[in-house]
């Protein structure tokens, strides 16, 4: 484009008529003018910004040792260049960050980062977005499941195991005094008595260790499939998310917690009945769960 320009004031154009035809400032036509030369089209090239003397800052042999001697020894070897700048200074010694980083990158003493946790997918695994949406709309087709700590005013630490059905946002609690996949394995026994389907083909669930193991091969037995959400994500498993919230809100922030877990389970027990019987929900029209599995029922006779 440079030499386009050339051209066109050699052809016999000003340098004024030439910045306004190729629509460039005129200066800038006149830059490249003056530095044209017509047997070197480098000069059309742009030159390097670096300076031609850049500044450097004079470190000995010895000064250069003594980072050395610091960065090995130790004592000191997992510190960075201003801890050692702090040290060389306390000696009299004045060198600047990034020499001193030089001097340790020179020396091959750079820090090695740590090697990356390595995360092995189970095989298998089939994440909580690939139920396929007409299992959605069935009854038990698809349930999520999480797990809330609780410590009762007895200084007890108890788990709250939530369940909710995603056609028909039926739900069940269940305390248990541990969290493992063999809580999870009973837990599952509690949800299959309790739910009023006949079959549940899909259970979500985050990763945590109490939904693998003992429970992971009680689904396979049952050949229920088992879904899981992405590590740290939450917001893929939103219903049962929501659900603990609102037993927060409604149970434990008016009524308080019972001391003791049998008490606590009864008085979640009457929430649970009053959840799935009663109270309307915005999500289904105002009807309760429990109207909602009915009218389901009549498109789905088998679940």
């Amino acid at each position: 484009m440079r030499l386009k320009w050339i051209d066109y004031i050699i052809s016999g154009n000003s340098v004024l008529k030439t910045g306004r035809h190729f629509d460039i400032p005129e200066p800038t036509v006149r830059y490249w003018y003056k530095r044209f030369k017509p047997h070197d089209l480098t000069s059309l090239e742009d030159k390097s910004k670096a300076p031609v003397s850049p500044r450097r800052t004079p470190v000995t042999l010895e000064e250069a040792q003594k980072v050395i001697d610091l960065r090995t020894d130790k004592r000191y070897q997992s510190w960075g260049k201003l801890k050692i700048q702090k040290l060389l200074e306390r000696k009299n010694i004045y060198v600047g960050q990034s020499r001193i980083q030089k001097i340790i990158n020179d020396a091959g003493l750079k820090r090695i980062p740590a090697a990356k946790k390595k995360y092995y997918r189970r095989k298998n695994k089939r994440h909580m977005y690939a139920v396929p949406k007409e299992i959605l709309g069935q009854p038990g087709g698809l349930v999520y499941v999480d797990v809330k700590h609780l410590y009762l005013p007895g200084g007890q630490k108890v788990y709250q195991f939530t369940v909710i059905d995603h056609a028909t946002r039926l739900m069940r609690i269940k305390l248990f005094s541990g969290i493992t996949s063999r809580g999870g394995k009973m837990f599952l026994d509690y949800v299959t008595k309790k739910y009023p389907f006949k079959k549940i083909q899909y259970l979500g669930s985050d990763n945590g260790s109490e939904f693998l193991g003992e429970l992971d091969q009680e689904l396979g037995s049952r050949k229920i499939k088992h879904a899981f959400s992405s590590p740290g994500c939450p917001k893929q498993n939103p219903f049962v998310e929501r659900v603990i919230r609102t037993v927060i809100d409604e149970v434990y922030y008016f009524e308080g917690l019972e001391i003791s877990m049998k008490k606590q389970q009864e008085r979640l027990d009457d929430f649970v009945k009053v959840y799935n019987e009663e109270r309307p929900h915005h999500s289904l029209d105002l009807k309760t769960p429990m109207e909602q599995y009915m009218m389901l029922l009549d498109n789905h006779p088998n679940s």
